[in-house]
């Protein structure tokens, strides 16, 4: 519901809110049953012709003790200010009729009562509250792993759940991680005792490849390399020694490099070809008659014989013997040291033991580089403080031990495949380790959840101290003497006041729940108690006024009451005798009433005017952008000198205004609409003027006091009224489409306004 101007209820004792069918009297009284809180508030819609949402919101002005305030609503929640303000509508009838309600009133001894378990019901939603606050964000467990042990367990963790058990349960180790990959590949194999050899042909290759690792280090260990240092050394010590004696022997000879190596080799040579060819039965060197040179064939000499056999003396010498010792034995030392695999050879192996070419498979190929950089020194290294430093032994010969015990014990399980049937028992465990590692990876999720858990239990515990059971009780048997009787009481003399007394029904208390005193209306010595299948509407809207007005007279509280529609359905008896209550009720606390029955704006005018009471009356329409528009009150009710000024000097200057701007359209439907309303002015005004209000509309008595006045009519008068009447008369009724009414011109309209309102004033004055 929209609004262009504020809806004012003002400050008198009783304002009648008037308005026809759909100008948008719902929409407010449900509005303020929002505000103020109210039994049976029904949905508030917004504007359902609108596309989108659009916000719900409303501005709302009033004074309490003589204090002007402000509330401004938002769609959601109540003015606790106006939250004494009771409401009647249709829907009122359902609390006590169609069900049961509790007693507005309570006297003050059980104030005390309510504001306990009120405050329970405070603290105990305030605690459901939080607890809806701490909704669980436990992860769902992947199906086919509830069912382990892990799983079970995860299922049944609650606020007892233990730290201790929270990590027997998530740990996974990286130990763990390799046996599940294991297992793994345990059941994707198909040829299990294939693979039990494949895994023993790996681990053969590695224990080939850490074997010579750990022999290779062995042989280039700095106790070997300081042996074969020490015999290279030996062997230059002596070869040199035999060089010196070699050169005193060979002094006089007539070349040069006699005693060398070269001529060592030369001369071992001549010994082979003399003693297997030359002179096989004569010794080296052949030195008798008519011996020759075996290598250049020539007769020796005396000279050449003794120089041939001072050579062999000093080859079979002790000093050369000593140097020959001693090379050899720096060959055979030389000789421990193994040739090392090439680059291509080692990568080879590498991948014959299964190692991936990833950093172990670098540490290896990085240890063998440094073993043949160690090698190499090693020749030309001549001291012991030259060796570099030593290798130690690498990581990765550990490392791929332990891979070799694994491929193991490992080749045994797939043995044991091979020879049974335990892929379920491999399962098993596999989907257990699979559950522990899903626990360990939601270990924050798991320490959350469980302290959700305990945050609850802890909310329950203090939910339990809320329960108003006891008090409920308590109050209950101080209501039944305290309430419920007045309650009764002031029900029948409602009943009585509203002239219902004849209506068998009684209010009676059905029940306490929750500290609240229930009450419902029932038939008084019958065996249906269904009010709504043997009560009329009428009646039924009667006895639900009178238990309204029951609950809400028995307040200390000065607030106003609205009643929207309260004599809809009832006859004329009951509609009098219910705005007579209404006027009673409005000298001790504003009455606000909305209606669209103008037979009840007269009665209320009618009723008041002998309480000396002024009603306010408003009036609300529908516009093009909504309903809910306040409007002037209908002619039929308003003053009529007000209304026809209104004509005169407003409408009727709209009309000729725009008839002289050319919008001769619009003022002709302005000067329909005066013609219409003068027509309803005119006929007022025959029954308060001409006729003296002896008998008027919407109003049930007969003023016969007045007749008296009837003396001054005069035929004249009858024949205005009756000429105005028969004029303007087709302006409120149907006339047929052939014969439309031709509208007067303006300035007769004016004319006939004017003499209205002349005949009005000298009425006024005449006397009988």
């Amino acid at each position: 519901m929209l609004r262009k101007k504020p809806l004012e209820f003002g400050k008198g004792n009783i304002t009648i809110v008037y308005g026809t069918n759909g100008s948008g009297k719902s929409g407010y009284v449900r509005l303020l049953k929002h505000v103020c809180g109210a039994r049976e508030t029904g949905t508030l819609h917004r504007n359902v012709y609108e596309t989108g949402s659009s916000v719900q919101s409303a501005c709302i002005s009033f004074e309490q003790d003589g204090i002007p305030k402000n509330h401004a609503w938002s769609g959601k929640g109540i003015c606790d200010d106006l939250s004494s303000v009771d409401i009647f509508d249709t829907s009122f009838g359902k609390v006590f009729v169609s069900s049961e309600d509790e007693v507005s009133y309570e006297p003050p001894v059980l104030s005390f009562f309510s504001s306990l378990i009120l405050a329970c019901e405070k603290v105990a939603s305030a605690l459901d509250v939080g607890a809806n606050r701490h909704q669980s964000k436990k992860p769902n467990i992947p199906t086919d792993r509830k069912v382990t042990p892990e799983g079970i367990w995860y299922e049944a963790i609650s606020a007892k759940t233990s730290t201790r058990d929270i990590g027997k349960h998530c740990i996974f180790s990286s130990s763990d991680e390799t046996e599940m990959q294991t297992l793994q590949q345990r059941l994707a194999e198909q040829a299990p005792a294939e693979k039990a050899k494949q895994l023993r042909k790996q681990k053969q290759h590695i224990d080939t490849l850490v074997e010579d690792a750990r022999k290779y280090l062995e042989q280039l260990s700095d106790e070997n390399c300081r042996r074969v240092i020490a015999a290279k050394k030996k062997s230059i010590l002596k070869n040199t020694a035999a060089a010196t004696a070699a050169e005193k022997v060979f002094s006089g000879g007539e070349l040069e490099g006699i005693g060398s190596n070269v001529w060592k080799e030369l001369w071992e040579a001549a010994r082979n070809y003399s003693v297997s060819a030359a002179y096989k039965d004569a010794e080296y060197p052949n030195v008798s008659n008519d011996s020759r040179c075996v290598l250049c064939h020539q007769n020796l000499t005396q000279e050449a014989k003794e120089r041939l056999v001072s050579f062999e003396y000093f080859v079979k010498g002790e000093m050369q013997k000593t140097a020959m010792d001693a090379a050899n034995e720096y060959e055979i030392v030389s000789q421990t040291i193994d040739a090392l695999p090439t680059s291509e050879t080692l990568r080879t192996r590498i991948d014959a033991a299964g190692i991936p070419q990833d950093e172990v498979a670098n540490q290896v190929t990085d240890f063998f580089a440094q073993l043949q950089t160690r090698k190499h020194q090693l020749a030309w290294i001549d001291s012991e403080e030259a060796i570099p430093d030593p290798l130690l032994s690498p990581k990765w010969i550990d490392e791929t031990t332990a891979q070799s015990k694994s491929l193991s014990e490992l080749a045994v399980k797939y043995d044991e495949d091979a020879e049974s049937s335990n892929r379920e028992e491999i399962k098993k465990k596999l989907n257990s380790l699979q559950a522990r590692k899903w626990l360990s990876e939601h270990r924050d999720a798991i320490d959350e959840e469980i302290t959700r858990l305990k945050l609850l239990i802890q909310i329950q515990k203090a939910k339990k101290s809320t329960n108003t059971k006891a008090l409920s009780q308590k109050k209950g048997e101080l209501a039944e003497i305290l309430i419920t009787d007045a309650f009764v009481q002031r029900f029948d003399a409602e009943l009585k006041a509203l002239g219902a007394s004849q209506v068998k029904v009684e209010l009676v208390k059905s029940k306490v729940s929750k500290g609240r005193v229930l009450h419902k209306l029932q038939l008084r010595e019958a065996s249906q108690n269904g009010l709504g299948d043997v009560l009329s509407e009428g009646e039924n809207r009667i006895v639900s006024i009178a238990a309204f007005l029951a609950d809400v007279t028995g307040k200390s509280s000065h607030a106003p009451f609205v009643f929207d529609d309260p004599i809809s359905s009832l006859d004329q008896s009951y509609e009098e005798a219910v705005v007579q209550r209404l006027i009673e009720l409005s000298q001790d606390k504003q009455v606000i009433v909305f209606t669209h029955r103008l037979s009840l704006l007269g009665t209320v005018r009618h009723f008041a005017a002998k309480k000396s009471i002024k009603p306010n009356v408003v009036s609300i329409r529908s516009a093009d952008w909504g309903t809910g528009e306040p409007a002037p009150i209908p002619l039929s009710q308003s003053d009529i000198k007000f209304a026809l000024n209104t004509l005169m000097n407003q409408r009727y200057q709209d009309a000729k205004k725009a008839g002289e701007n050319s919008e001769f359209e619009y003022a002709e439907i302005l000067l329909k609409s005066i013609c219409s309303d003068f027509r309803s002015l005119v006929e007022r005004s025959i029954e308060n003027d001409l006729l003296c209000g002896v008998v008027q509309r919407f109003q049930r008595p007969v003023h016969t006091l007045k007749l008296k006045d009837l003396a001054k009519l005069k035929a004249v008068d009858c024949n205005l009224m009756d000429s105005l009447m028969t004029k303007y008369s087709g302006f409120e009724h149907s006339q047929p489409s052939e014969s439309p009414v031709e509208l007067p011109k303006p300035d007769d309209l004016l004319a006939d306004m004017t003499s209205l309102k002349s005949w009005r004033e000298e009425y006024a004055k005449r006397t009988a």
